[in-house]
């Protein structure tokens, strides 16, 4: 039972006698107050549902993501239980990774391969959400034996540690995954959290500076040559950050994910636009 304000709720549950799949079956008004009774007492009463809808706890996911001129995101490339609300994080950002991957490919700006790397990099991470939504199902079974009920009390305890907590709010959100992607910095291949910027224009924040689709070179030393020479879909970005974002200067993609890093000043001169002449080719 989730409060959503006022005298609103978000209500879920499951059947252990159900024998039928059909997800399109409606859910009739006893059937609601039958399982709120079992959980809360015959004393409670259902007043009105705004909306109701069934899901099942199929688990499945396409081999692969594109087939010839047909690719595959969201629902259409994956479906879990929706218990954890993964499915809304996962199907937008298989959008942004494609989205401009196919938009450089159908204006004849793409390098060779990249609209498959869609699928290389997308894969992986939908596979990885579809692996933890099977151990939610297990952990939310309607009638846990023994060991189960065991396994969450344990479960609870671990979540009550900060860096547990933090590391599956990372699972859930899909902020933690991360791509394989090449280069030494830890950074390159994750996907930078937003923070508070201040650039020449004023306080904006981190994912404001993608609002045009392009790639940002985010100069956070402000040691980025001024007469460096970028191409049109690459943005150089002037800004301060309270926060330490774990490099000086980074080259983010429109989707967010870093693909080259630098820590100090050292190295913002020929190895910096040598850098970014190799990595152009990821993020035009």
């Amino acid at each position: 039972m989730v409060p959503l304000g006022g005298d609103r709720y978000r209500f879920t549950f499951g059947r252990a006698d159900r024998t039928d799949t059909a997800t399109d079956n409606p859910i009739t008004p006893e059937e609601i107050t039958a399982a709120l009774q079992a959980l809360y007492g015959h004393e409670t009463t259902l007043g009105a549902v705004d909306n109701s809808s069934r899901f099942s706890d199929a688990t499945r996911q396409l081999e692969h993501y594109r087939v010839g001129r047909v690719l595959f995101a969201g629902d259409a490339a994956h479906i879990h239980p929706p218990l954890g609300g993964q499915g809304l994080n996962l199907g937008i950002q298989d959008a942004f990774n494609l989205g401009w991957k196919l938009a450089a490919t159908v204006q004849d700006r793409a390098p060779s391969g990249l609209l498959d790397s869609y699928h290389a990099e997308r894969h992986p991470v939908g596979a990885q959400v579809l692996h933890h939504t099977s151990a939610q199902r297990v952990l939310a079974a309607p009638n846990p034996s023994e060991d189960l009920a065991a396994l969450r009390d344990i479960f609870i305890d671990l979540l009550r540690l900060p860096d547990t907590n933090r590391h599956l709010a990372g699972l859930m959100s899909g902020l933690s995954l991360r791509y394989e992607l090449s280069g030494d910095h830890p950074l390159i291949g994750q996907r930078l959290p937003d923070a508070d910027l201040v650039t020449e224009a004023g306080p904006t924040r981190l994912p404001a500076l993608f609002g045009s689709g392009h790639a940002v070179l985010l100069d956070l030393a402000g040691t980025v040559p001024a007469d460096l020479r970028l191409p049109p879909r690459v943005d150089l970005v002037r800004a301060t950050c309270a926060d330490d974002l774990g490099a000086a200067v980074l080259l983010i993609r429109p989707d967010g994910y870093v693909c080259w890093a630098a820590d100090d000043s050292a190295a913002c001169g020929d190895a910096l636009l040598a850098a970014i002449a190799g990595n152009l080719a990821r993020v035009r």
